[in-house]
């Protein structure tokens, strides 16, 4: 309960400051799940518009499906999939849960952002996980197109494994880490996927593969994937302690929602970015922008005019 708890709290700490349609798993969905008639998934989510969330869970010897869609109006919350299904999925391997946010009525050609975990076995009885690997649930669906991309990648391993990352362009690969090995136990690893900066595009994709032995990645224990990233114009490379340097410091007061930059009358783009490099809000063609739902902490301003500044929420 524990768990469940703490990743409910990441899930509204991640949105909170977020205009971007988001997803997570409020509760991880384990690679082994015991065959029954019935499944239930705990899912979170912002959206930018009144949308359609689906869920489907199929694979496996004899092709199951199961799924359900449910409708949300424009805003964030915590949805449960209660799945039923007169058979009960076979015992085997190669079954995957997708989980997206998809237009209105929509079907699965409109849909908008995705998580995928697939090589989930079916057992006989419930048991115990000992191998899995997730994307951080801070992984960014929306950032400036770089060379460096960085992910953090929560594991658990029964054994000496390998981890990978790979970026495409829908289904294009452009890039990948390095295999990076972790020993037995659970933690958290970096990895880094360098690549020549990437165009602008929203059709973009994380996976992750998770695994051993000579056939890594293909052959992998699970691959996890983030569809519908967005990646925008790239931005002048600075380090954070250049951004410091460079950036004129604005003081807010406590009642103040809207910061509005002193430099231009209007700015072709305004973003305001995280520490940690995440493009958390977005406008153009104005000198202000909303910032009333940020988080208490530091941010940096850039406009479009490779102007940077910076202030602090209180």
């Amino acid at each position: 309960m524990r768990f469940l708890v703490t990743l409910i709290i990441v899930f509204h700490s991640l949105i909170i400051s977020s205009q971007e349609d988001k997803l997570i798993f409020a509760k991880e969905i384990p690679i082994k799940l015991k065959s029954q008639s019935s499944y239930s998934f705990l899912i979170g989510y912002e959206v930018k518009e009144n949308s359609d969330i689906a869920l489907d869970f199929s694979g496996g010897p004899q092709k199951f499906w199961a799924g359900k869609t449910i409708p949300v109006t424009k805003g964030k919350g915590i949805i449960t999939f209660q799945i039923n299904s007169k058979n009960k999925p076979k015992i085997g391997t190669d079954y995957k849960v997708i989980v997206a946010i998809r237009k209105s009525g929509g079907d699965w050609k409109t849909n908008k952002l995705a998580l995928v975990i697939k090589n989930i076995e079916v057992t006989k009885e419930e048991l115990r996980v000992l191998d899995d690997a997730s994307f951080s649930p801070l992984t960014p669906v929306k950032q400036a197109s770089k060379d460096v991309f960085s992910f953090e990648i929560n594991y658990i391993a029964s054994q000496e494994r390998k981890i990978s990352v790979a970026i495409y362009n829908q289904n294009q690969w452009i890039g990948a880490s390095k295999n990076i090995n972790v020993v037995k136990g659970k933690g958290t690893k970096k990895v880094q996927v360098r690549v020549k900066s990437p165009p602008e595009g929203k059709k973009y994709k994380y996976v992750l593969y998770y695994g051993s032995g000579d056939g890594f990645p293909d052959k992998n224990i699970t691959s996890k994937e983030i569809s519908g990233v967005t990646f925008t114009a790239p931005q002048k490379t600075l380090s954070l302690h250049e951004l410091r340097e460079k950036s004129i410091i604005l003081s807010l007061n406590k009642t103040s929602n809207i910061l509005t930059l002193p430099g231009a009358l209007v700015y072709n783009s305004i973003q305001i970015i995280t520490p940690n490099g995440e493009i958390i809000r977005e406008v153009k063609n104005t000198n202000s922008i909303e910032i009333t739902d940020l988080q208490k902490g530091a941010y940096f301003v850039v406009t479009g005019k490779n102007e940077y500044y910076q202030f602090v929420k209180i």
